[in-house]
């Protein structure tokens, strides 16, 4: 069976990302609204996959959203947060397409992290998310956003495979970067013990690279002031050698 969904590899998401630490990227984030004074409590945290990082903004005391099209990362999601003892309100949906699943519009800040972004395909289709984040924020509310690179993907991914066995499940991660379209196809073929025998799954994975000026046109045509734009996990202008671009986008207050 061939997805292109986070179904099967949800099941052991977090434990081929166990070296992610969330809790200093929920902190990056906290730094940077206290930088821009934007007063936050609603936070809405797009393709929030197993909730790394709602859940510990949640902890932190902030009331958090949580959407994401794979059905089956929102489930883990709940369990972890049976576990953290806190509060997410877990929402099915796509990120370019909020109105449809009836969130509030008044959110003061929203995020989607983990170059999330760069699995939207086309450009309209990022221009859609932009507007769609833009409806559901406040007046002065912010949107914090990271995406991958091109030095990222030729560096850590373009040819590599990636493999691992757990206690209950094996994977191997193949990758090819086609540099002229900008395309990162990840081939997720992930294996399950089953009473002696296996249980196959197969799930491609695709992101596209879009270049920082494209985004800031996209995002200043929709309403957006671009604050700033940061070198990895740092407040650092973005440097040559870069492999996540962190966006900080403002919402302006009403006239």
């Amino acid at each position: 069976m061939e997805d292109t969904v986070y179904n099967a590899f949800a099941e052991i998401y977090d434990e081929v990302m166990r070296d992610v630490d969330y809790a200093n990227w929920a902190r990056h984030l906290v730094r940077l609204t206290k930088k821009f004074n934007l007063d936050v409590e609603k936070i809405l945290d797009l393709a929030c996959g197993t909730g790394g990082h709602a859940l510990r903004l949640s902890n932190m005391g902030y009331k958090v959203t949580g959407l994401d099209r794979s059905a089956t990362m929102l489930r883990i999601a709940g369990e972890k947060q049976v576990n953290a003892k806190v509060e997410v309100d877990w929402r099915e949906g796509d990120m370019d397409s909020l109105s449809s699943v009836g969130l509030d519009t008044n959110f003061d800040l929203v995020t989607c992290l983990y170059d999330s972004l760069n699995y939207i395909l086309e450009e309209q289709g990022v221009e859609r998310c932009f507007q769609e984040v833009y409806a559901h924020l406040r007046p002065g509310g912010g949107y914090i956003f990271d995406v991958t690179t091109e030095y990222n993907l030729l560096q850590n991914f373009s040819g590599y495979t990636f493999a691992e066995n757990f206690e209950t499940a094996s994977y191997i991660w193949e990758n090819d970067y086609d540099i002229v379209n900008k395309i990162c196809s990840s081939k997720v073929t992930v294996f399950y013990h089953n009473n002696g025998c296996y249980d196959k799954h197969v799930e491609v994975h695709t992101q596209k690279v879009y270049p920082t000026n494209l985004l800031k046109k996209l995002l200043q045509r929709t309403g957006f002031e671009v604050a700033d734009i940061y070198h990895n996990l740092t407040e650092k202008p973005v440097q040559q050698e870069c492999e996540r671009i962190h966006f900080v986008c403002l919402k302006p207050n009403s006239k």
